[in-house]
């Protein structure tokens, strides 16, 4: 097979079965004088003009009497330069490429300002919710100290009325006597109760004595040794909020107490003085404080199952917000590589001298004046070629 270069006219002669390693049916050849790019075809005819007879044609008309023409004298022909190139071999696109940069620009940063920003916004609600809940604790366990110490004082009266309209009843007989006995021990809340108790008189050799209680059995005994026993290290505690009140004053505070199933627990206190003249008697009202506590509990877990309600939300809502950005940058990031990555293979096809190849980009968009322009440049590039070879 021969062929000849369309600027320079070197001729060269191919083997046809060499050209059975390339795929296609044309061939692109590179001539070694001036590196002009001619196509060819596989599927030619090896019976196609001599070429001498193709330059005849292509040389302009000569006077008959001219002397012969000169051949030019065959060269071997060389193995022509193959413009075979793709856009995958020679690109020069990065590891990450547009797509990539796209789901790190558009998806992987805004996720995490989201992931970011969700979070802080949990930690904030979170800490609000703590902070409402134990505002509410500490007020609800203020009112019911408060209304415990007002239960102290209004018992303390009404004992002392009694007293005072009855003063020939012993102390001995106070828990005995059904009247003055419903008056001094009361019931207050669930578990809570008040209780007479005489503060130390050491004239008489007593100590602190409860004279009135729910429990019979401690009535008109010394019980700071057995409480004492009882309580153990949390002793101290205790006999501070009591000792308090020695002098016939107000005293409250808060101690642990022991159960009878053994168990600890906390208990407020609030002593209040009997007004008599002459007798040291104080009025005890006791209650556990996790009575007061127990709605502000319920409310505290309330606030955490809300808080991690929304925070499944939050999650569920970024979750679904990952998916379907992650969908559009993936089907929109596939269309515009996919236009990028053909115009760039019709670039390169233009670049070795296809002049034919077909650029068919639909797009509105920059994409489709990027094709517009590529298109132009083709069109320029064959009607510049087609103005050289008429100069000739």
């Amino acid at each position: 097979m021969t062929v000849i270069c369309e600027e320079c006219g070197k001729v060269y002669h191919v083997d046809p079965d060499k050209l059975d390693r390339y795929k296609g049916k044309n061939v692109r050849v590179r001539c070694g004088e001036c590196g002009h790019v001619t196509q060819m075809s596989r599927l030619m005819d090896a019976a196609e003009e001599p070429a001498y007879d193709f330059e005849k044609a292509a040389a302009p008309s000569m006077p008959s009497a001219a002397p012969p023409q000169r051949e030019m004298p065959e060269e071997p022909a060389p193995r022509p330069d193959i413009a075979y190139r793709t856009a995958g071999t020679e690109g020069r696109a990065g590891w990450l490429g547009l797509r990539g940069k796209m789901v790190i620009l558009f998806l992987v940063i805004p996720i995490l300002l989201l992931a970011i920003s969700g979070y802080l916004s949990q930690q904030l609600l979170r800490q609000m919710a703590t902070d409402i809940t134990d505002e509410s604790t500490e007020l609800v366990l203020q009112e019911g100290k408060e209304k415990l110490m007002q239960k102290a004082r209004d018992v303390a009266k009404q004992c002392e009325v009694y007293l005072q309209n009855h003063p020939t009843l012993e102390r001995e007989d106070f828990f005995y006597d059904p009247e003055f006995s419903m008056l001094a021990v009361q019931v207050v809340g669930e578990s809570g109760y008040t209780c007479l108790i005489q503060q130390p008189e050491p004239e008489r050799g007593q100590n602190w004595t409860i004279w009135a209680h729910p429990n019979p059995n401690i009535i008109g005994i010394d019980d700071i040794d057995m409480i004492r026993k009882a309580l153990g290290p949390h002793f101290e505690d205790f006999f501070k909020v009591l000792g308090a009140s020695e002098g016939m004053r107000e005293s409250d505070g808060n101690y642990m107490w022991k159960d009878p199933d053994g168990k600890i627990r906390e208990k407020y206190m609030a002593v209040a003085p009997i007004n008599l003249e002459g007798l040291p008697f104080l009025l005890m009202s006791t209650a556990y404080i996790d009575e007061f506590t127990a709605k502000t509990e319920y409310l505290k877990e309330y606030a955490n199952n809300k808080t991690a309600e929304i925070r499944n939300i939050n999650v569920g809502v970024l979750l679904i917000v990952i998916i379907i950005i992650g969908l559009c940058i993936l089907i929109y990031g596939y269309r515009l590589t996919r236009s990028i990555q053909y115009l760039t293979e019709a670039a390169d096809r233009i670049s070795v001298g296809d002049l034919e190849a077909e650029i068919d980009i639909k797009s509105k968009d920059e994409i489709g004046n990027l094709a517009d322009a590529i298109s132009r440049m083709q069109d320029s590039l064959r009607f510049s070629i087609e103005r050289l070879r008429r100069r000739r």
